[in-house]
């Protein structure tokens, strides 16, 4: 039906949907490694710190820039779903209210983390990092960094509400943008280069800020100018609805802990590890690229998931869910497959394009193959978590998350920090906490419980 929102369950609509997301993903996750590699090759004259520590205080300080925008994330989830159920019904009023009352309520909850970071970070990073370079560069990073939080949480939302539309086309030109300056602006203010001045960390701080900002001012002027949104009627910061919001926060609240939670508890590792040596401490910067580089298409057919099995309960179209679900994984793990198999085969290879440290290329070898072996498991395990979120049923996601969480923590505090093993044997922890997400979800679905519809 022309006009119509609803989404069908063939492979078609799914890359439709996932492909633009997927290249959209893959732009950011290029920035990380651009940021990576240029801080590789950074040979600092300015200051006192070392190539390792400011890979290493990247890694930390990036990982808890990440923490709070992926709590944001977790409110943009809910409302993801929530658009998607409108999309499901073919309600574009309704799809419109709740976008413009989700600006005003992420901004308020990004402004609220930017002030406890601004605290609580210098104080977080000086009293569990051991070394005090590291700790120095990683509060230099994080004091213009965390600036960037209020306008990538508005592109968060507008890619929302183009996934929720089928639109998702759109977030390709955004994040497209964002490539060209961020990259741009990291090779000119870290090392210095014409009439900018030489900023190390700071540099690529700044830089990714920047681009956050042309992002959001893209994703913004298409849904202000294009045809397709004009029939949504969206009025910004006008109809404030309160009750709405409070609707949309409760609702997102489960999944604004259990992303904050996940992530947190990655910090916890990254700090675990600085504990290990800087050696190791950079070489999982370099592995956090890999695994954000190898899982793109995974993390955007998650998305996909979420908001098409919450499009096919809006029309209760039930048993077309479980088909869809296993449409989606055998994409993303053949998808992740073919995109790890070469880093599988060839790590030295790809290590030295990151670094030019062979000490860092001949110890990272054993631990980039169970990273990229543990993406796979995160290929089908993620993609059957989010399709929980899309029945809406986000507080057993989050009661999932924590018991997979407290199971990660367990293992990652006996054998990195009490042990004190190898990079190898702390990287594996990536497999008990995916095989713990997947067998909750799993168990969830064969129940058949999903099927009792949360508005």
């Amino acid at each position: 039906m022309e006009g119509s929102l609803q989404v069908s369950n063939t492979f078609r609509n799914i890359l439709k949907i996932a492909l633009p997301i997927s290249i959209a993903i893959l732009i950011p996750q290029l920035n990380f490694l651009t940021n990576t590699l240029f801080l590789g090759y950074y040979k600092p004259s300015l200051s006192h710190f070392s190539t390792e520590d400011l890979l290493a205080a990247s890694g930390v300080a990036g990982i808890y820039y990440l923490t709070m925008v992926m709590a944001d994330y977790g409110l943009v989830s809910g409302i993801l779903m929530l658009m998607s159920r409108k999309a499901g019904e073919n309600d574009k009023p309704g799809m419109a209210q709740l976008f413009f009352n989700g600006i005003v309520l992420s901004l308020l909850m990004s402004l609220v983390m930017i002030v406890v970071s601004l605290v609580v970070a210098p104080v977080l990073f000086h009293a569990v990092i051991h070394e005090k370079a590291i700790a120095e560069a990683a509060v230099s990073f994080i004091r213009v960094r965390i600036w960037g939080l209020p306008f990538i949480v508005l592109c968060q939302l507008a890619n929302s509400l183009f996934m929720s539309t089928s639109q998702s086309k759109y977030i390709i030109i955004g994040s497209g943008a964002q490539t060209i300056v961020n990259i741009l602006l990291d090779y000119l203010l870290i090392f210095g280069i014409w009439i900018f001045p030489e900023m190390g960390i700071k540099g690529t701080a700044m830089a990714s800020v920047i681009s956050e900002v042309v992002y959001m001012l893209v994703s913004f002027a298409i849904i202000q100018y294009s045809k397709i949104f004009i029939d949504f009627t969206i009025r910004y910061f006008k109809k404030m609805d309160i009750a709405l919001m409070k609707h949309m926060f409760i609702k997102s609240s489960p999944l604004i802990m259990q992303y904050f939670l996940s992530i947190g508890a990655w910090e916890v590792f990254f700090i675990y590890v600085e504990h290990l040596g800087k050696t190791e401490s950079a070489l999982s910067q370099i592995f956090r690229s890999v695994f954000g580089l190898v899982g793109v298409a995974a993390w955007a057919l998650a998305s996909t998931c979420n908001s098409m099995v919450s499009n096919l309960i809006g029309q209760h179209a039930t048993d077309e869910v479980i088909p869809l679900i296993k449409k989606i994984v055998t994409v993303s793990f053949l998808s992740a497959f073919i995109v790890g198999m070469p880093l599988l085969f060839f790590p030295t290879f790809f290590l030295h394009l990151l670094t030019s440290d062979t000490h860092l290329v001949e110890v990272g070898t054993t631990s980039l193959r169970i990273v990229v072996l543990a993406t796979w498991m995160l290929s089908v395990s993620t993609i059957v978590f989010n399709a929980v979120v899309g029945t809406g049923h986000t507080r057993l996601n989050m009661l999932f998350e924590l018991i997979a969480i407290v199971l990660y923590l367990i293992y990652t505090t006996i054998v990195i920090e009490t042990l004190r093993m190898p990079l190898p044997y702390a990287w594996l922890s990536e497999f008990v906490y995916w095989l713990t997400l997947f067998s909750l979800s799993f168990v969830f679905f064969y129940s058949g419980k999903w099927k009792q519809v949360q508005s």
